[in-house]
């Protein structure tokens, strides 16, 4: 009992520190992306904090098990290096191999929440959010001087300068817009955005309209006062089409290659927390003088080729390539043959030791 605590605070230590690690190095890569999108006026700046937390929500369950594994392999690797499994195999007390995978498989728990439940939630609120950001990055993301793209590349803005605050009025407007049959250029003095009934418009003054229809050399020109334009939203990304955002409920009652793999992407991930912590185990067997990080890049190595694997046995379910009854099982069952191939390496490696002595012996 006294070693098995022992073994879990010493693994549940370096999770915490590794788990802050990657999340600090993955914060800040999301974080300079969302910026540069918002200095190009595709992000409005408000948005940034709500689809930062989303996000590290859903992928905190492809972050957690590469932190519980490495946390496997360098804490039994110190031991090691420390001697001190030697010292329990003198005193007749074993790795607790058994109580490790216990505890991978309570943690599995946690990521099965996160990948079932928590991480379909959260790709709906990002789903919703980026929606409602682009919305709002139509008129927001205008800057003085550059041109501004809108409703999905249909139009384009161009303003010399704003008067006061950016939200204030714009001075010089451009504005060219198209559809199947028209084609609209305007030019005003003056212009404002406002807002009606959660719609956007932008209300030019003291301008020129100029219209004309596709493959036609006539304009129809007309000298406004005053005139408003609506700037239609973009299209809704609903739950329905993102496969990532929908309940796993409703992902059971899919006989859709596609839903099916995106059900056992979210069944592997739990799974893969108890192989890897079966994994680390024999992995980590070092003796003092490799170090504790001996075994860090092959485990990084055996992760990242087992990661990769499952990504490529995903997209082949996708595409039908592989039946839904064989999936991404197989993938598993090759971890579990590694496995078995690291936990019986001694004995094996003994065996042909004694066995090509033997005969050596014989030839002699």
């Amino acid at each position: 009992m006294i070693i098995r605590r022992y073994v879990f605070r010493e693994i549940v230590t370096i999770l915490f520190a590794l788990t802050a690690l990657l999340l600090l190095i993955y914060i800040s890569h999301r974080f300079m992306s969302y910026l540069v999108q918002a200095a190009n006026g595709a992000l409005p700046v408000e948005f940034i904090l709500q689809l930062l937390s989303l996000k590290v929500l859903s992928d905190l369950m492809l972050i957690l098990p590469l932190a519980f594994f490495l946390a496997i392999l360098l804490a039994l690797g110190r031991m090691y290096k420390d001697s001190e499994i030697t010292a329990f195999a003198a005193c007749g007390v074993a790795v607790p191999v058994r109580s490790i995978i216990g505890l991978g498989v309570v943690f599995a728990g946690f990521i099965a929440v996160l990948s079932l439940w928590l991480a379909p939630w959260a790709e709906q609120q990002i789903a919703y959010f980026k929606t409602e950001a682009n919305n709002s990055a139509e008129i927001n993301g205008i800057a003085a001087g550059r041109f501004k793209e809108f409703a999905g590349g249909q139009g384009v803005v161009y303003v010399e300068s704003f008067e006061g605050e950016k939200s204030a009025q714009m001075e010089n407007v451009f504005v060219q817009a198209h559809t199947r049959e028209k084609r609209l250029v305007i030019r005003a003095e003056t212009g404002q955005q406002i807002a009606k009934n959660d719609d956007a418009y932008m209300r030019l003054t003291q301008g020129t309209r100029y219209e004309n229809t596709h493959g036609q050399l006539d304009y129809t020109v007309t000298t406004f006062a005053e005139h408003e334009i609506k700037i239609p939203k973009r299209l809704k990304h609903t739950a329905d089409h993102q496969r990532e955002a929908l309940p796993t409920m409703d992902l059971l009652n899919q006989a859709n290659p596609i839903y099916q793999a995106e059900l056992q992407w979210r069944l592997s991930l739990p799974l893969s927390v108890i192989l890897l912590a079966a994994l680390a185990v024999p992995l980590s067997r070092t003796n003092p003088r490799q170090g504790q990080y001996a075994k860090l890049f092959t485990g990084i190595l055996i992760y990242l080729i087992y990661n990769n694997i499952l990504n490529v046995a995903q997209k082949w379910v996708m595409r039908g390539d592989v039946p839904t009854w064989l999936g991404m099982w197989w993938v598993h069952v090759l971890l579990v043959v590694m496995i078995l191939l690291f936990s019986y390496f001694p004995q094996i490696k003994h065996y042909f030791t004694l066995k090509f002595k033997h005969q050596s012996q014989a030839y002699s």
